[in-house]
């Protein structure tokens, strides 16, 4: 087996070990069931992902190593599961959930996917061609503004009923392994063995420290108290902050990403009051939020190329609109795909007759 070979079967397991994780770790977002029916149900929503790459990817006239395809089929697992959180949060049907996850994957995941891992000297749509290590621009950018849009879509019918409640212990347990997982998952995006390596690891585990401090930081001054889920929301948005640049970043580099996205991701995440709300923003802002900052802080931040080395904005420039563009492309779709897919289900509650406005029955 190939240096490339064993380090993409390292990416591969990690992102399956991650997904495993996270089905448990934000089990808590979604509505009580028990433990068999929810992970199924969570698998169901992931598979798409998985079976669109492998499926599409090949058909297409890109020049996609094979090497990393089954990482990125795995990768296309992981997003799909993410993407799906806030519509069954809505108490949306199963199957509305799946078929928005197979156009998803196929419209979103796919092309953002391709443009993120395509070899450089491939043809680069609108002129782009952004850094990103770990596919932080499809992992968190795309899913996050789609997860936004369906929280948008949905914001009149979501459900207020029970949560699936996760003992503390078994949630440490998946924090854990979900940290270890992700690491694992930005050494193995390297596709090889090399010497920045230990720069992968060493960055990605300052980011994630440094982004729970900046989360504890914020929620102590706002609210005077933290929990194991402020622990959680820190270093998941100190790990995606770094996914971008691991290996392009200082530690000192990774710790202001890490900082700054954990920050920011718990000023827009964390009410009183709201346990619902705080979850459905913890999974929009801190993927939305932390993979942008993540992604433009290579701009300024990049060793050798970023603004503070080279004193040039070009790669400033690209990193934004890469961010705009994926945002905004998977925004729009998510919205008229989810809307769409849910106008049959309007129109039999309704009757069948469109309805403009709706009355109060008279006391």
């Amino acid at each position: 087996m190939t240096a490339a070979s064993a380090t993409a079967a390292i990416g591969a397991l990690a992102l399956v070990v991650l997904l495993a994780a996270l089905i448990v770790l934000y089990a808590s977002t979604l509505p009580t069931s028990t433990w068999p029916r929810l992970v199924a149900e969570s698998l169901a929503c992931a598979a798409p992902g998985a079976i669109a790459w492998l499926a599409i990817v090949p058909a297409l006239s890109v020049s996609v190593r094979p090497v990393m395809m089954p990482s990125l089929a795995a990768l296309g697992a992981v997003c799909c599961f993410l993407v799906t959180l806030v519509s069954r949060s809505s108490g949306a049907p199963l199957l509305r959930s799946v078929l928005y996850s197979c156009i998803w994957a196929a419209v979103v995941f796919v092309p953002i996917a391709v443009r993120t891992f395509e070899r450089f000297d491939a043809a680069t749509p609108f002129g782009l061609d952004p850094i990103d290590h770990g596919g932080a621009l499809v992992m968190s950018v795309a899913v996050g503004a789609s997860m936004l849009a369906v929280l948008v879509v949905e914001r009149r019918s979501l459900i207020r009923g029970a949560r699936k409640a996760v003992p503390s212990l078994v949630g440490a347990v998946a924090l854990a392994i979900a940290v270890l997982a992700w690491l694992m998952w930005l050494v193995g995006a390297e596709f090889a063995i090399d010497d920045v390596v230990g720069l992968i690891l060493l960055n990605g585990v300052v980011s994630a420290a440094f982004g729970a401090f900046g989360w504890f930081f914020v929620q102590i001054i706002n609210h005077g108290t933290v929990s194991l889920k402020s622990l959680a929301g820190g270093l998941v948005s100190g790990l995606i902050a770094v996914t971008a640049g691991a290996p392009l970043f200082t530690p000192v580099s990774a710790a202001v990403a890490g900082l700054i996205a954990g920050a920011i991701a718990c000023a827009f995440t964390v009410r009183k009051g709201s346990p619902l709300g705080n979850q459905l923003r913890f999974l929009v802002n801190t993927h939305l939020m932390g993979g942008s900052i993540g992604v433009l802080s290579l701009g300024i931040l990049a060793t050798g190329s970023g603004f503070l080395f080279t004193g040039q904005t070009f790669v400033f420039q690209q990193q934004l609109l890469s961010v705009l563009a994926s945002a905004v492309f998977a925004y729009i779709v998510s919205s008229v795909v989810w809307w769409l897919l849910g106008s049959r289900r309007r129109r039999t509650a309704l009757g069948g007759r469109p309805v403009l406005t709706q009355h109060r029955p008279r006391q």
